[in-house]
């Protein structure tokens, strides 16, 4: 009972602390509601699930692409959505620069949002036709896309408290089984739909979790309806990326702590996963993701510092404490690694199924 007071004040005065940075964001009604959501989920939280948290990173730095390593991400994501949502990060995603005329950290989803309804128009999604998500979290892109293209979306995950949230959304809007639809399902497995169901496939930053690519695009092509069209917006190291050189070998493997990512597959994999199974592939480019990056670091590291500080005086336990830690380290890595066009988090792979 005691620990769970003490989770409870320090997710409160972390609260505390990220309200002084409100003012930044467009709506802050909203951002508000969010960190209501983190805390009330934070609190609720045991030792055991910081404690999971913790110990599931060296899927990071070892994965061994079997349902163990699901186990473990599932464990990771369980702590970092509601330390997400403390500072309005509910995608679980950092964009590119969309509009440049906004590049700071308030303008984090006005980015996504131009993204997701580029991609909407770029896999040609309108009303009548219907597209899968993979790894889709809670929803919130494939409501995007829904709202912009008119077109059906079903979601899938591996996370129940990310599906609940996500059917949550859409029941309040009034989409659940109409419009949005979410499942329960891994990419790892064979895929839960019939042959020829889907007019488009997407995935934003997820395909880090399929365990082989070529299997993945496999079950792809089969339940995509002749001439339909996949988006991936991958996580992947590019052609100068060398990992023998023992620096750029460093860099990349801080990134994947820092941007939750088991591996950085080379960019070609995915392109020639895609081209294997009947493809044509016809984007291929990384979108960058350096300065929106560095923006949710410039918001996120100072409010580190704040909870260290409260922590030496006994008002934040050292869970959360440690938890925010990880949310900040190493992202320099993952900054520089883009600036000097070693690996990518945006890289943008299209293609079209036969007719």
């Amino acid at each position: 009972m005691a620990s769970f007071c003490l989770v409870t004040l320090s997710a409160l005065v972390l609260g505390v602390a990220l309200l002084i940075g409100l003012g930044v964001f467009e709506d802050q009604w909203n951002h508000l509601c969010m960190i209501v959501v983190g805390l009330r989920a934070l609190s609720s939280m045991s030792h055991t699930d910081f404690t999971a948290f913790m110990n599931s990173y060296d899927v990071f730095d070892d994965p061994n692409f079997d349902a163990g390593d699901e186990v473990k991400v599932n464990a990771v994501y369980k702590v970092l959505v509601p330390l997400m949502a403390l500072g309005n990060l509910t995608k679980f995603y950092i964009p590119p620069v969309m509009d440049p005329s906004k590049k700071s950290f308030q303008y984090l989803n006005h980015q996504q949002v131009l993204l997701e309804q580029h991609i909407a128009d770029t896999i040609s999604l309108s009303p009548g036709k219907v597209a899968l998500d993979i790894g889709c979290g809670q929803g919130l892109i494939a409501d995007t896309i829904q709202q912009h293209s008119g077109a059906k979306i079903v979601g899938m995950n591996i996370s129940p408290e990310q599906l609940e949230a996500a059917r949550s959304n859409a029941k309040s809007k009034g989409k659940l089984g109409t419009l949005l639809e979410f499942d329960q399902a891994s990419m790892n497995d064979p895929l839960p739909y019939p042959n020829k169901t889907f007019d488009a496939v997407y995935v934003v930053q997820a395909n880090a979790y399929a365990h082989n690519a070529t299997d993945l695009m496999r079950e792809v092509r089969r339940i995509l309806k002749p001439g339909g069209m996949w988006s991936d917006v991958a996580i992947a190291s590019l052609d100068k990326y060398d990992p023998k050189n023992e620096t750029q070998y460093r860099m990349l493997q801080n990134a994947k702590r820092v941007g939750v990512i088991p591996v950085f597959h080379p960019r070609q994999v995915w392109e020639d996963a895609c081209i294997a199974n009947g493809f044509s592939v016809k984007i291929s480019k990384d979108l960058g993701h350096a300065d929106m990056t560095q923006a949710a670091t410039d918001y996120f590291t100072p409010l580190g510092d704040v909870v260290k500080m409260l922590n030496k005086v006994g008002l934040v336990s050292k869970s959360v404490m440690a938890s925010m830690d990880r949310m900040n380290e190493y992202a320099k890595d993952l900054i520089q690694g883009d600036r000097e066009g070693l690996f990518a988090i945006n890289y943008w792979v299209v293609c079209q199924a036969p007719l």
